[in-house]
């Protein structure tokens, strides 16, 4: 794959992208206890925990029932936020975000693509599950791709997604027939080695109950920042 030039691109810190992008202070993540900020949308709710601080999204509708609950690290729980929310909150997550804080050495045996459309491809997404293909968020990656090969065709793909043009978003996906057998680690070690060498914040999520992809994580050294859950519900 060859080395790739570093770009200069303004440093950012988990904190501070979040302060942004939730409209808080970074010092907010750093308070124990409940925050809460407005959230744009008037039936959607964000929750994010970082250790005992807890930063809530949400309407004015549902202030007075948050700003009510005892211990606000159950608003990153299903269970915790659908006592508060109105009756049929649809819920993504709970979900992990990690961040790397190091460099990573691209591996060998990884293949560059330029997109999620490449044909190449095909036999990958045609192995998942449409809600695994789109979790993996590669539609929305910015050029290149990375992907492993198992036999014949390609097995696992990874790449990410630029925010805000300072954080690389990652995602991955693996065909469910060659997974636990490292692929799914190097394309994501290739993939946030090139993030790096462009400067970008590397960014891992993943919903709290897939154990595979937290273990892609852990390997390769991200560190742990934050819990999440999100939630939108019907009008009326």
């Amino acid at each position: 794959m060859g080395g790739h030039a570093r770009l200069s691109v303004q440093v950012v810190t988990p904190s501070a992208f979040w302060a942004d992008r939730l409209g808080c202070s970074p010092g907010d993540f750093e308070r124990p206890g409940l925050t809460l900020v407005r959230h744009p949308e008037p039936r959607a709710f964000y929750a994010l925990a970082a250790g005992s601080a807890v930063v809530v999204a949400a309407p004015e509708s549902v202030e007075a029932a948050l700003r009510g609950i005892a211990d606000p690290s159950l608003l990153v729980t299903r269970e915790g936020a659908s006592g508060v929310l109105p009756a049929g909150a649809a819920f993504v997550g709970p979900a992990r975000l990690a961040y790397l804080e190091h460099a990573l050495e691209p591996p060998e045996d990884v293949v560059s693509l330029p997109s999620a459309g490449d044909a190449a491809l095909a036999a990958l997404r045609a192995a998942v599950t449409p809600e695994e293909w789109r979790f993996a968020n590669l539609e929305a990656a910015e050029p290149p791709l990375f992907a492993c090969a198992q036999g014949s065709s390609f097995a696992s793909a990874s790449g990410f997604q630029r925010l805000d043009g300072r954080v690389a978003h990652m995602g991955v996906v693996t065909d469910p027939r060659a997974r636990g057998r490292g692929l799914g680690r190097r394309v994501v070690r290739a993939a946030a080695a090139h993030a790096g060498a462009l400067g970008l914040l590397v960014q891992y999520q993943t919903l709290a109950a897939n154990a595979p992809a937290l273990r892609i994580a852990e390997s390769l050294g991200f560190a742990p920042f934050a819990r999440t859950l999100s939630a939108r519900w019907p009008a009326g």
